[in-house]
């Protein structure tokens, strides 16, 4: 076996929940990046880069900017390299500039890019973006999450939005976030290494762990976060290690 030179690690409910850094999980971190290559993975389509840099140094987490993968700047690559110039961003605000260079347009758009929104999903949003799919558009998702962890409990996610689309249009959505294999291939051409030299740490089973083994790389579970034990067992998907915290890391 290769030895693992490079981590790819998710960063909310790995190293962060809440805004707040998990026990112990600064140090951790801090300490592997002087043996290992890092990329930490985010499917958080709110934040831009700079913001999600800012935050974790305020931690205490010693991360640069290049270190940081995000859904929203690889949909920006896809859609230059697809040629699209005309999009309907149903995104953040917040991560709006993005996608600058854009033409935005809700009526005829050549792509339709769905990210988080929180509250603002209802029948008349939905219908708004059913319309130009059935005209044409492509139907581009920051990620397809079941749920997420928030103020201690689960949150149901985009991903039955997104699978509502494609159920009501026939329309497969080009996916980017995790587990999308291409979102994975990304991180490992960021990085420089073989995907048998790197191991993924994440807390859910079907994006982190799921989305890696797929993409043909090694996956640690974290007890933490969005972890559910009874999901985990009934699911087929089965971790290559499995860990309590993320500070518990052995290598």
């Amino acid at each position: 076996m290769n030895p693992i030179k490079g981590l790819l690690i998710d960063i909310d409910g790995v190293l962060i929940e809440d805004g707040h850094a998990l026990d112990k999980a600064v140090d951790k971190l801090n300490e592997l990046k002087s043996n290992y290559s890092i990329r930490l993975l985010t499917n958080t389509t709110t934040k831009r880069v700079k913001e999600i840099h800012q935050m974790l140094t305020r931690l205490g987490f010693d991360i640069h900017q290049n270190e940081i993968v995000t859904a929203p700047v690889a949909a920006q690559i896809l859609l230059k390299h697809s040629g699209y110039t005309r999009i309907y961003p149903v995104v953040s605000t917040n991560i709006l500039p993005e996608f600058e260079g854009f033409t935005f347009d809700e009526k005829e758009p050549q792509a339709i890019v769905v990210g988080d929104i929180g509250r603002r999903w209802d029948y008349d949003l939905l219908n708004q973006i059913f319309k130009p799919l059935m005209s044409g558009a492509e139907l581009i998702a920051l990620h397809k999450g079941k749920f997420w962890k928030s103020e201690g409990a689960l949150q149901l996610d985009i991903g039955a939005f997104v699978a509502g689309l494609e159920y009501a249009t026939g329309k497969a959505a080009t996916v980017i976030g995790k587990p999308s294999r291409s979102f994975f291939d990304a991180a490992l051409k960021s990085m420089g290494l073989p995907k048998n030299e790197v191991l993924m740490i994440g807390d859910d089973i079907d994006g982190d762990i799921g989305g890696a083994q797929h993409a043909g790389i090694k996956a640690c579970l974290v007890k933490t976060g969005k972890y559910n034990e009874q999901f985990v067992a009934q699911s087929e998907l089965k971790p290559d290690q499995v860990i309590a915290t993320f500070a518990a890391l052995s290598l």
